[in-house]
C-alpha cells in the first residue's frame, strides 16, 4: 500500500506547483488582479513587463503608449503592476498630487555620491522635496525674474552680445549655421551664469570647443541605453556589476566624473564672487551668483555643515585633465562641506536637465517659423509695435544694447502662444514621469477605482498633448490656439499642458526658461529671419528626454535690421 502512495508525492508536488504557476502568473493578473479591469496596452501586459522594458531599451515608449490610449482609452496597463494616465480629471490632477511618491527611478539622479547630496529631482518622498524646493521657489517666481537687475544683465551679455554677434556674422556671410550647438551653448551660459554668475559661468558661445566637448561628455553621462538599465533595472545591474558584467559603459562613469568636477569648478568660482561681496566689494549687475547665493544662505540657516570633511572616490585616473573639468581627481578629491555638496548637486541637477530642454525648444520654434511665413511675419510685426524697431537692437558697442523690459518681452500674446504651441507639440520632457500608488488608499484613475497602493502609474507630455478633443488636428502647429479668442477644443488647454509636469513637483524652473525663451526668441527674430538649409533627422526621438534624431537643424540667416 504505502509503495504505491509515495510514488505520488513528487506527482501531486507537481500538480500544486504547476496550480501556483498558473494561478499567480496568469488566473490573478488576468482575471482577480484590481487592475485586470483596466485595458490592456499589449497582450503580455498583465503577465510580464518586457514587453514595455524592450520598448524602452529601444527609445520607442512614447508613440508606443500614445497608439494604446488611442485605441484602448485613456488609462491602459502596461504590465503586471503598471499603468499609463491619459487625462485630467482623475488623472494626472490625483497622481501629481499629493500622496503619490516617486519610484527609485530617480535616484540615479543623485549627485556627489552621499545622501546629504539629494536634489528636489532624486529625493523620492514629498516632505524631503518640499523642504528643498521651499529654499529657492522665490527666486524663481516670475515677478523675481522680471524685476532682477543680474537677469537682465545676463540676457543682455549672453543674447545681445554673443549670440546676436554670431548669428549677425552668419547672415552677412551667408553660410549656413547649425543651430542646435549654438543653442545648447546659449542656454547653457544663460543657465549657469543665474545659477554661479557671468564670472564664475560657461562662455559656451563664444568657445565652441570647450561646448562641444560638454556635449560628449553629457552624452555619456545621460546615454538613454546607459538611463535604462541605471532606472528601470537598477537591482539587476549592480548584481551583475558584481559579477563583473558591467551594462552601463565606463565612459559613462567617466563622464559623470569630469561633469561633478566641472560643476564644482563654477561652485568654487561662485564662493569668490561672494567673498568679495563680503569683502565690501560692489559686484556688477550678472556676476552675483543668484540661485547658488540662496542656497548657500538657505542651507547655513538649516544649521548644515560648512566645515570641509567630504572627499569624492573619482573613477577617473589622477592623470586627467580635461578642458571642462579641469584636474578631474584634483577637484573631486578636495575636501568638500557638506553644505557645498548639497548645493552643487541641486544645481547640476538643474543644468543637466536644463542642457537639451530650452536648446530642443529653440530648434523647433526656429524650425517652425522658418517654414511658416505668415507666423513669421506676425511674430516680426508685434515685436516692432509693441517693443518698437530700436527692440534689441545689436551692435559691436555695448552701450548700443538695447534690452525690453522684461514684462513687456512676457505679455507679447503672439510671442506666447508660439512658445507655448511649440512645448505642446514638441515637448523636449515627452515620456512618462512614474509616480507610485499610495499604500494606505485606494485610487480612482479615470473611470476605474479601487487600485491599490503600491503600482506605478504615470502620465506623458507626448500623450496629453495630442488629445483632439482638447487639441483639435493635434500633429499640427497652430499657434493661433493659444490665442484669448481661440475657443477651439472641448477643455481648458491649459489643464491639459505639460511641458512643465504638474502638482508640488512641477518643474521649479518652468518660469526661468519661459523667461529665456521669449527673450531668446525676440531677439532673434527682432533681428532676422530664417531659412532651412537642411533638417533631416528633425523628427523627435522616441524617450524621455525628445530631442531632433538628427541631432542639428542648418539654417541661413538673413538680416532684416539695416547695418
Amino acid at each position: 500500500m504505502e509503495a504505491s502512495i509515495l510514488p505520488s508525492v513528487p506527482a501531486c508536488a507537481g500538480v500544486a506547483l504547476v496550480a501556483f504557476f498558473l494561478y499567480h502568473f496568469i488566473i490573478y493578473p488576468s482575471f482577480l488582479s484590481p487592475l485586470a479591469k483596466i485595458p490592456n496596452a499589449h497582450p503580455l501586459a498583465p503577465y510580464t513587463s518586457l514587453w514595455i522594458l524592450w520598448a524602452r531599451y529601444r527609445i520607442r515608449e512614447n508613440n508606443t503608449v500614445l497608439r494604446a490610449h488611442q485605441q484602448h482609452g485613456e488609462v491602459v496597463r502596461l504590465a503586471p503592476n503598471e499603468v499609463s494616465i491619459n487625462c485630467v480629471n482623475d488623472g494626472i490632477k490625483t497622481v501629481y498630487g499629493k500622496g503619490f511618491e516617486k519610484p527609485p527611478f530617480y535616484s540615479v539622479f543623485v549627485n556627489y555620491g552621499f545622501v546629504g547630496a539629494l536634489n528636489m529631482f532624486s529625493s523620492l518622498h514629498s516632505p524631503e522635496h518640499a523642504m528643498r524646493k521651499k529654499r529657492i521657489s522665490n527666486i524663481y517666481s516670475k515677478s523675481f525674474l522680471q524685476s532682477s537687475p543680474d537677469a537682465a544683465a545676463i540676457i543682455q551679455e549672453v543674447v545681445q552680445r554673443r549670440l546676436l554677434s554670431q548669428f549677425a556674422s552668419h547672415a552677412k556671410s551667408k553660410q549656413p549655421l547649425d543651430i542646435y550647438p549654438i543653442y545648447k551653448a546659449t542656454a547653457m551660459d544663460l543657465t549657469t551664469s543665474y545659477f554661479f554668475g557671468l564670472s564664475a559661468g560657461t562662455q559656451f558661445v563664444i568657445d565652441p570647443a570647450a561646448a562641444a566637448r560638454w556635449q560628449e561628455l553629457y552624452l555619456d553621462d545621460q546615454h538613454p541605453v546607459s538611463l535604462f538599465w541605471l532606472q528601470e533595472l537598477p537591482d539587476l545591474t549592480a548584481w551583475l556589476a558584481k559579477l563583473g558584467i558591467s551594462v552601463v559603459p565606463q565612459a559613462r562613469h567617466l563622464a559623470h566624473d569630469q561633469i561633478a568636477a566641472w560643476c564644482l569648478n563654477m561652485s568654487d568660482g561662485a564662493e569668490k564672487m561672494l567673498a568679495k561681496k563680503a569683502g565690501g566689494s560692489s559686484l556688477p549687475p550678472g556676476h552675483l551668483p543668484v540661485v547658488y547665493e540662496r542656497l548657500r544662505q538657505s542651507t547655513e540657516k538649516e544649521g548644515m555643515s560648512t566645515t570641509p570633511s567630504i572627499t569624492q572616490n573619482p573613477v577617473i585616473n589622477d592623470d586627467v585633465s580635461d578642458s571642462i573639468g579641469g584636474n578631474v581627481a584634483y577637484t573631486l578629491r578636495k575636501p568638500r562641506s557638506p553644505q557645498q555638496l548639497q548645493v552643487t548637486s541641486e544645481l547640476l541637477d538643474q543644468l543637466i536637465a536644463n542642457n537639451g530642454t530650452v536648446a530642443t525648444t529653440l530648434l523647433y520654434v526656429t524650425w517652425q517659423l522658418s517654414q511658416n511665413s505668415a507666423a513669421l511675419a506676425r511674430l516680426q510685426e508685434e515685436l516692432r509695435s509693441k517693443l518698437g524697431p530700436e527692440a534689441f537692437a545689436w551692435s559691436a558697442s555695448k552701450e548700443e544694447d538695447t534690452l525690453p523690459k522684461a514684462k513687456d518681452v512676457d505679455e507679447l500674446p503672439y510671442l506666447n502662444a508660439i512658445i507655448m504651441e511649440t512645448l505642446r507639440l514638441h515637448a523636449p520632457v515627452a515620456g512618462s514621469q512614474p509616480r507610485i500608488t499610495p499604500e494606505n488608499n485606494k485610487t480612482t484613475l479615470g473611470p476605474y477605482e479601487n487600485i491599490p497602493g503600491g503600482v506605478r502609474v504615470g502620465a506623458a507630455a507626448w500623450s496629453l498633448h495630442r488629445n483632439p478633443a482638447v487639441f483639435p488636428r493635434p500633429d499640427e502647429w497652430h499657434p493661433e490656439r493659444w490665442l484669448s479668442e481661440n475657443l477651439e477644443g472641448a477643455d481648458k488647454k491649459e489643464r491639459w499642458f505639460w511641458a512643465f509636469s504638474s502638482g508640488s513637483r512641477m518643474c521649479i524652473g518652468s518660469n526661468l526658461a519661459l523667461y529665456l525663451l521669449k527673450y531668446v526668441v525676440a531677439a532673434i527674430y527682432a533681428n532676422f529671419r530664417t531659412h532651412i538649409v537642411n533638417d533631416e533627422g528633425i523628427e523627435q526621438e522616441d524617450g524621455f528626454i525628445s530631442g531632433p534624431k538628427g541631432n542639428q537643424l542648418t539654417v541661413r540667416f538673413e538680416s532684416i535690421t539695416v547695418d
